[in-house]
């Protein structure tokens, strides 16, 4: 009986053991994350580490984290700059619009929150194509962006997800708030974009190089029904199998 308690295959151990990698990720994500200007990178990491748990159900959390860190140090970064800026830009216009009293205010402040949730779909994306594909900059947000409207029910989910646990934490109040802010900071981050991947996952695995299906595509526009694949967004990721001169880059479509 204690073989089949401690047995690793046994659904209680793989439980703990996903929490255990749940958590270190989310230490890992908070670790790296500190100077602020490597949150880019650090997203990249945390995405292509819970997709690997999704896609290949691997346990290697240190190593899938900082290859994927290392490899997209540069173009994460830059990406994060960008939404960074467009999100302090979003921020100091609804500050400013919340110091107005007019009701003739209230429109642009609807905009404002449109457009803040638009931001945080798009980074979703974003970063989760980041971490699976090489592409430059400018296209990875172009299609980040045609994402969050192609496969909109998905994107609205993310924030669903997300405005449910900020609802959850403003609303609570002593014991119980402390309990949920100690569960963000051993958990949030992490399970937030484990979840999130279980909304990406079929949208990745369509753009995701088949070895099984040589056909071209179609056309070279990107569609917003669910068989768009990696050539309608401009993607030109590697086979499976190989790897980029130079570096062995997650972000290669492996």
């Amino acid at each position: 009986m204690m073989d089949r308690i401690f047995n690793l295959d046994n659904p209680v151990m793989r439980f703990l053991g996903r929490a255990f990698d749940m958590m270190m990720l989310n230490i890992l994500f908070i670790v790296c994350s500190l100077p602020i200007f490597t949150i880019g990178a650090s997203l990249s990491a945390l995405h292509y580490s819970c997709l690997k748990m999704k896609d290949e159900n691997e346990g290697y959390v240190f190593r899938n984290f900082f290859r994927s860190f290392k490899m997209n140090f540069k173009q994460g970064t830059g990406m994060w700059l960008i939404m960074l800026a467009l999100g302090l830009l979003l921020f100091m216009e609804n500050r400013m619009a919340a110091q107005i009293t007019d009701a003739s205010v209230r429109p642009i402040r609807i905009m404002i929150y449109v457009a803040a949730s638009l931001w945080y779909m798009a980074l979703c994306w974003m970063f989760a194509l980041q971490s699976r594909f090489v592409n430059k900059v400018g296209q990875t947000i172009k299609n980040a962006v045609l994402l969050t409207f192609a496969k909109a029910p998905r994107s609205i989910g993310m924030l669903g997800i997300l405005a449910l646990e900020l609802i959850f934490v403003a609303r609570s109040s002593g014991l119980v708030q402390s309990y949920a802010i100690l569960y963000l900071l051993m958990f949030g981050f992490s399970v937030q974009v484990l979840i999130n991947t279980q909304l990406q996952y079929p949208v990745i695995r369509e753009l995701m190089p088949n070895d099984e299906d040589d056909k071209p595509a179609a056309d070279n526009q990107f569609t917003v029904d669910e068989e768009a694949d990696v050539s309608a967004l401009g993607y030109t990721p590697l086979p499976k199998d190989e790897k980029k001169p130079g570096a062995d880059n997650p972000g290669t479509g492996k």
